[in-house]
């Protein structure tokens, strides 16, 4: 329990720090630590992993695309749907609207996903 309490404190260390996902050097830092309490024999191989700012900006877009398909995917197969809408403030205190879709499949599997943020 411990470790996982440990490994899942890194996003918050994120928040925490006001860094953002694409600050290799900290996400690098976090993932050593990681690392070092899962699999201690390859943190040598995590060592060599580059994490420049392009690389993790690349890489985050690469994974929100397939995000973005998937959810499309399964948004196909709906008999039923909504949408929320909702304004939130970020740090610098900008509105944000967020979108949530919800939605039902004939066989009555619900996926409720945040869809957008403007």
């Amino acid at each position: 329990m411990q470790l996982s309490r440990r490994v899942m404190s890194h996003p918050t260390k994120l928040q925490q720090k006001s860094k953002p996902f694409s600050d290799g050097e900290f996400i690098k830092e976090c993932l050593l630590d990681s690392a070092a309490l899962i699999c201690p024999e390859k943190k040598e191989a995590f060592e060599k992993v580059p994490l420049s700012r392009r690389t993790v900006t690349r890489r985050i877009e690469d994974i929100a695309g397939n995000l973005e398909l998937q959810l499309q995917n399964r948004a196909v197969n709906f008999d039923f749907f909504s949408l929320a809408l909702d304004e939130s403030c970020d740090v610098r205190d900008t509105a944000q609207l967020l979108i949530f879709l919800r939605g039902i499949t004939p066989d009555f599997k619900i996926t409720e996903e945040l869809a957008a943020m403007q």
